[in-house]
């Protein structure tokens, strides 16, 4: 399984599949912190950075 990372409308999204997921985190914070969120939602899933 691979999730994407991308920032739209001022926050972090997972894209997962065809899947949208907004999260907690606004643009303006760390990466690491939605990479950290991701791999607890996803464990052992790929995770890249889209733009």
């Amino acid at each position: 399984m691979s999730v994407a990372i991308q920032k739209l409308n001022g926050l972090w999204h997972l894209i997962v599949g065809s899947y949208q997921i907004r999260t907690p985190f606004r643009e303006t914070q760390d990466r690491a912190l939605v990479v950290t969120y991701a791999r607890h939602a996803y464990p052992g899933a790929k995770i890249f950075q889209r733009d």
